[in-house]
């Protein structure tokens, strides 16, 4: 059994390369529709690697001819199974370009909103990809509204729109964790704007009413007058639309301390009045 095992990776080693010289013989063959057969065997075997590059190889010698829809059909979701998900979509694209009138052209065109919905990256980096196929699936939807997909294509954008969502948030929290209070209060008002249907629609109320009090604390004594009555004017307003928020107790806390600050700064602001009012009598 210790030397069957021992044995083993040996055969292994003859049998990947006994497979690496058929291909490579059948990569070099110049008979084309043998080429073609096995493009297609190796298909079906989900050897896509293979597959992709052979139907890659034919596509000249396919041009023209009946089998060359279906040949570039299978080498874009060759790219598409391994994972190449720019290049799947770069060939559903291509795909809908080269067979305009093929009855696969719907389908292409979700797949392709589909592929770089996949090759949308983390929500910290670049999100260009995602506004493109945001912009993709949408165009599938207004052409082919009957379509199978479309159910798979609103969830698409659905997931898109959250990441792009989240993507603002992390901007506006950022600017309120350097003490950005302007910025941030800038943001987070514009995400409620942006996404008015939001789940988190109540949060981002809140985050725009304490960076508008973060920033009226932290101003400079002469400009805290105005900012303070912004502030108590977002508490207001605040409670009136959430009055059973989760945020109530802290909001309530803000507002009393902005009114609380308004007082001192109006009696002090009155004080020196009277005393300016004095001095020039």
């Amino acid at each position: 059994m210790n030397r069957l095992y021992r044995l083993l990776p040996i055969f292994l080693l003859f049998a990947f390369a006994s497979c690496a010289t058929k291909y490579s013989k059948v990569l070099k063959s110049k008979d084309n529709e043998y080429k073609l057969k096995m493009a297609d065997e190796y298909y079906s075997r989900k050897q896509y690697a293979h597959s992709q590059e052979l139907y890659q190889d034919l596509f000249t010698y396919l041009r023209g001819k009946p089998q060359y829809e279906e040949a570039y059909y299978r080498y874009a979701y060759c790219a598409l199974y391994l994972k190449d998900y720019e290049a799947a979509g770069l060939a559903f694209q291509t795909f809908t370009e080269n067979f305009p009138n093929s009855d696969k052209v719907p389908e292409m065109a979700y797949m392709e909103g589909y592929c770089l919905y996949k090759n949308s990256p983390k929500v910290e980096l670049d999100q260009s990809s995602t506004k493109k196929a945001i912009a993709t699936l949408q165009v599938f939807l207004n052409t082919y509204p009957s379509d199978s997909h479309v159910a798979e294509a609103k969830k698409l954008i659905d997931d898109c729109n959250k990441k792009l969502e989240e993507k603002e948030y992390l901007s506006a929290q950022l600017y309120y964790d350097l003490g950005y209070y302007k910025s941030a209060h800038i943001y987070f008002d514009l995400l409620m704007s942006d996404y008015p249907n939001s789940d988190r629609s109540e949060e981002y109320m809140y985050k725009t009413v304490l960076s508008s009090y973060q920033y009226a604390k932290n101003s400079y004594e002469y400009l805290q007058i105005d900012r303070y009555d912004d502030a108590l004017g977002e508490c207001e307003n605040f409670a009136a639309q959430y009055p059973k928020s989760k945020f109530a107790a802290k909001v309530e806390a803000m507002r009393k301390d902005a009114q609380t600050q308004l007082t001192r700064l109006k009696n002090i602001q009155t004080k020196l009045q009277n005393e300016q009012i004095k001095k020039a009598g």
